[in-house]
């Protein structure tokens, strides 16, 4: 890893200095980008690391503001060649499990032990540079591009590859080498790099401090009216920073998606996956897919969508074969409920989503899904929650999700859920509630 690290600092650093090569005589373009988003969310009975003990971390019942800015600029000194510097502030006022109250709280390191360490914090990062990248369009031949440094990756529904931005820093931040060749609607895109850790106490320089050293290849073919297919690769190994870098493990996934959003008015999406590698000594023999049939009702008020999903993925270990399904490099909150409880990971997720379009500019989407745990044997969720022996039935929840934009630069969300936990264990020595949360968002963006 330290030849690799080595050998993509020397890429960059050759690209950028040879770049001006490439350069035409059109006029420069200067921009100011920013971004304001404010949050407010209402929780009930949880929270990020603790469900339904009031001796656990932090409160269950918590109301927190978060607020996350990211100022920058984009300069183009051409049609071709732009830069781009972002920075983001991440805070979370009152929030009852901050870095402030909690320094140890997001370490990741082994058990029992207090060194070596490194954070993967959800919502704070007091200073982050959010992007840092050059690109470059119509590379030697029209259509292809590259792109290099800090940036955000995802495809598809971003499902395999998404930066998962609900949460307040967001889930993925790539520094990665992108080259990309699209034909009208087909593409073919291809990455290598690291991402990024969330320390709220330290700064992350491209490329120095990375959780996962990986990369992927995801492709898109649109065959008008019938299908679009999208074949895709990925890779996942032990990044540079202390703890995860004495971890010695190499996984891969290779899989499709065929989906379609207007057949006829039916609405189709099939996902499978197929992972394998090997970690320390256990080979990885894992799957998980997602499958999804609807139909839009578009002689109706509002053309609604109702539709059935299924997504699965398996876990447990089976004569010294991993078979707990890592969730690649995806997103997270809009697939398996939106508080967060679970991951595509040993979960099998059955869905009806209803999708209504009232207004011009505005969605509601009302999901129920009903949660089994496939391999429920030494799982616990949120440090509290373990299943009743002998039992699947993980819980029952409802979300309502609003999205409606107003004006040019305005975008309001406002969201509730409610979980209903099914066959668990009593939480320190009492049944487990239900919980609820809720959440009223404004993002402002412009661009000068």
């Amino acid at each position: 890893m330290v030849m690799f690290r080595k050998l993509l600092f020397i890429f960059i650093l050759l690209f950028l200095t040879f770049s001006h090569l490439f350069a035409q005589n059109d006029s420069s373009v200067f921009a100011f980008d920013a971004s304001l988003r404010e949050r407010f969310e209402a929780w009930n009975g949880m929270n990020a690391k603790n469900y339904g003990d009031p001796n656990g971390f932090g409160k269950l019942n918590d109301n927190i503001l978060f607020q996350r800015v990211i100022v920058g600029f984009n300069y183009s000194p051409n049609n071709k060649k732009p830069y781009q510097l972002t920075y983001k502030n991440s805070r979370a006022f009152g929030w009852s499990l901050r870095n402030a109250k909690y320094p140890d709280l997001f370490k990741i390191k082994e058990s029992n032990t207090e060194t070596p360490y490194y954070i993967r914090n959800p919502n704070e990062e007091f200073f982050e540079i959010h992007d840092l990248f050059f690109e470059y369009k119509s590379l030697l031949i029209d259509s292809l591009r590259i792109k290099a440094g800090r940036q955000k990756i995802y495809f598809g529904d971003k499902r395999i590859f998404g930066p998962g931005d609900w949460g307040n820093t967001g889930n993925w931040t790539w520094d990665a080498i992108k080259f990309s060749y699209s034909n009208n609607q087909n593409f073919v895109s291809a990455f290598v790099g690291g991402t990024k850790i969330h320390d709220p106490e330290k700064t992350s320089i491209p490329f120095a401090n990375t959780e996962f050293w990986g990369g992927g290849v995801y492709a898109h073919y649109h065959l008008p009216n019938i299908i679009n297919i999208e074949p895709f690769y990925a890779y996942k190994t032990a990044g540079s920073a202390d703890y995860i870098n004495t971890l010695s493990f190499h996984r891969h996934w290779t899989g499709m998606r065929l989906f379609h959003h207007d057949y006829h008015s039916f609405v189709y999406d099939f996902t499978i996956v197929k992972e394998f590698g090997q970690e320390n000594t256990q080979h990885i023999d894992a799957y998980a897919y997602m499958a999804q049939i609807g139909y839009q009702f578009k002689s109706l008020f509002s053309k609604p969508i109702l539709s059935f999903r299924r997504s699965y993925a398996s876990g447990g270990t089976v004569r010294n074969k991993i078979k707990t399904f890592d969730p690649v490099y995806g997103s997270r909150d809009s697939y398996y409920g939106r508080m967060n409880l679970v991951k595509w990971s040993n979960i099998a997720d059955n869905e009806i989503v209803l999708e209504i379009f009232p207004i011009k500019k505005m969605s509601i989407e009302i999901t129920y899904n009903n949660f089994r745990i496939p391999s429920p044997y030494n799982v616990t969720l949120l440090k509290t929650i373990q299943l009743k022996s002998g039992e699947h039935y993980l819980g029952d929840e409802l979300d309502i999700f609003i999205s409606y934009k107003k004006f040019k630069h305005f975008k309001f969300i406002g969201a509730f859920g409610y979980f209903r936990p099914g066959n668990i264990m009593p939480i320190n020595n009492r049944p487990a509630k239900n919980a609820n949360w809720c959440t009223l968002q404004v993002l402002y963006s412009f661009n000068q």
